[in-house]
This record gives structure tokens, sequence and C-alpha cells, in this order.
């Protein structure tokens, strides 16, 4: 997609009227991964869900043109207006401003301090990027509209060759949080007033091959486990950090009877999770209660088909937690479900077609 600013002033107004006007208007963002240029590409989400293709923003990066093996490839605040996302192909970060959600502006492209990195996570104007390829996280802070390094953050996981999966922050700020595949660790760093990353506790996982993780906003932390791929063994745990930095097990490994459950996705009210099972073409749902405890919502673990050819990867809900988007590497496309009230999924008609490669997924 490029952009035609003839076709770009109608979306433009018509974003900024509904946004004024609390309409629930949003946007979806994806990366095109391209190995010659990377673009963030955007779509223009209505309330009653249905897709808008808007425009493509270049990152001033290269992308890798194939799957990244993470999840959290875009991280972005809609109040704050930023968005910030990974380069793998050119090992940068690039960080936009959003104007109603939906027009970019480029600020910052800076090296990512490592090799290949392919989950970033932000924490209001700190910073940290996983680079898969080097093992290690590194940190920046926002100042004015660039990504500056801090002086000395960079910080290595468990082992050489963990394969990294995704880098993220608690709710408060106070731990920073590192999924490793290849050792079975969940890896906890304490974050310093100063942004700098004190000690750290490598946490054996109690899933086997722990990938995409999302926080409820009370600290919850729930985790898909990937089971290594193996046909409808993967599972979901979930986890509370101790003061200490290690984890407490909630729910251990809670089965998906499906296959290859890689990412997560959370409605912001915390009662519901979801897991996007690559292997299966499908979605697994639980009901989530209030001390963590997981339960299937359907006993064979499929919440929602995607039907022939599908491939499941990164999955985000909207901000008010009815819509859920999903990315289709399979059939290159961005699918969309609707979350009824006792947690189950229906397929919308509302479908966006993507590059071949594309990564990275988060709406607002």
């Amino acid at each position: 997609m490029m952009i035609s600013f003839r076709n770009l002033l109608l979306p433009l107004a018509l974003g900024a009227t509904l946004h004024a006007q609390g309409f629930g208007f949003g946007a979806v963002y994806t990366l095109s991964n391209d190995t010659g240029g990377n673009a963030v590409e955007v779509t223009l989400r209505l309330p009653n869900g249905a897709l808008w293709p808007f425009a493509s923003f270049a990152t001033g990066g290269d992308g890798t043109g194939m799957g990244l093996g993470s999840q959290g490839a875009i991280a972005g605040s809609c109040d704050a207006g930023r968005l910030v996302v990974v380069d793998p192909g050119s090992d940068e970060l690039t960080m936009f401003r959003s104007f109603f959600g939906i027009f970019l502006f480029r600020t910052s492209t800076v090296s990512s301090g490592g090799d290949r990195p392919t989950s970033v996570a932000m924490d209001g104007r700190l910073v940290y990027a996983l680079n898969a390829d080097s093992d290690e996280v590194t940190g920046f802070r926002i100042q004015g509209n660039r990504l500056r390094p801090i002086p000395g953050a960079s910080y290595g996981l468990s082992q050489s060759g963990a394969a990294g999966a995704q880098v993220g922050f608690s709710p408060n700020g106070d731990w920073l949080v590192v999924t490793e595949r290849a050792t079975d660790t969940i890896t906890v760093f304490e974050v310093r007033p100063n942004g700098t990353l004190g000690a750290v506790q490598h946490n054996a996982s109690a899933g086997m091959t722990p990938f995409g993780f999302e926080f409820r906003r009370d600290g919850l932390l729930v985790v898909s486990d990937a089971a290594g791929g193996a046909a409808n063994a993967s599972t979901t745990s979930t986890y509370r950090i101790q003061n200490d930095g290690t984890l407490a097990t909630i729910t251990a490994a809670a089965p998906t009877n499906q296959t290859a459950a890689c990412w997560i996705a959370l409605p912001p009210d915390g009662h519901f999770a979801y897991t996007t099972n690559t292997g299966s073409g499908n979605l697994t749902g639980y009901d989530v209660d209030a001390p963590g405890q997981l339960m299937l919502l359907d006993p064979s673990g499929v919440s929602g088909d995607l039907g022939t050819g599908a491939s499941p990867i990164d999955a985000s809900f909207d901000r008010s937690g009815r819509l859920l988007f999903v990315l289709d590497s399979g059939n290159d496309e961005i699918a969309t479900f609707r979350r009824n009230a006792d947690g189950s999924l229906t397929r919308l008609a509302a479908t966006i077609s993507l590059d071949d490669g594309a990564a990275g997924l988060l709406a607002f």
C-alpha cells in the first residue's frame, strides 16, 4: 500500500471526527516486514468491526520477509500518540508520532543495539527491545521525539541460543519479562527507577516452549506454551511475579488440545484469554477467574476457526475488548472476530489482505 494523498483526506477527516466524538473509531497496525523497506500498514477500524485500508508509512529500516517467531513487534500508546516498531532486517527500531490514531509521522530510526530485534515493549518513556539473535534486551528512553539508548543498558538472557520470543513490562512497570523458547525459561528483570535493569530471575516455565504473553491489569501473567509444535500438545499457563522476581504458578500448562499455541490476547476486562494456534489454524479461549485459574470455554479447545490454509499468528483486541483481530499468515490477511458476552467468538466478514511475510499486530 502506498499513501495516496487524494484518498487520504477523507479518511483522515472521518477519523478525526469519529475520534473526537467518541464513536468507537480506531486503527489496526501491522508491519509489512519487507526486505526492501519495512513499513507500518495502517487500517482504519470502524465501530462495527469493518476494516478500511488506509495507508503505508515507511520505517526507514528493513524487514526480513519471513515470520519473526515473536509477539510484540509493535508497541504503542494511543493516549501518548507514540508507536515503536522493530526493523529486524536492518537491526533498528523506529518511532512514530500518531495523529488521530491513523496518520503516522516518523521521528526516529536508531540501532537496536543488537542482532535481529523481533519484539519491543514500552512503559511511558522507557522502551526495551529484544534482540533475538544476540540473546539480549537493550534499553532506550524517549526524549522529545527521539529514541535515545540508555548507556550500558544491554542485558543477556539465560544463555546463548535462548530464542527469545517476547519482551514486555508488568502493568506497574517494576518488572521486564522475556520468554525463552529454547530454554523453557521465563526471565524476569527488576526495572530500576533510572530505567536500567537490576536483579534477574530465570524461572522455569510451567509449560514447554513459552512463547507469547500478556498481563492482566492486576498483574496476572498469561503465557502460551507452544510445546515445540507437537500435535495437539500446546498449553497455556498463568503466573504472578513475586517480590524477588520469581514466578508463582497459578495455572500450570492448561491444555489447548490444539497445535502450536504461540500468541496470546486478552480483552481489557481480563475475564477471558485466547491463544492463536498456528499449527491448527484456530483459536482457543479460556475463562479466567479472579485468582487467575484457566478453564477452557469449549472442551475441544476451538473457540474460533479461520478455515482452510489458515496459520494464525499475532492477535490483538480493540480498546473495547469486543473485537479481536488476528493476523493469518497462511492466508495473508487480517481476520476479525466479535467476542460475545460468554467469551465465545463469532467470525465477521471483515478482512484485509496483507503482503506475504507481514508480522506484528496492534489494535486500538
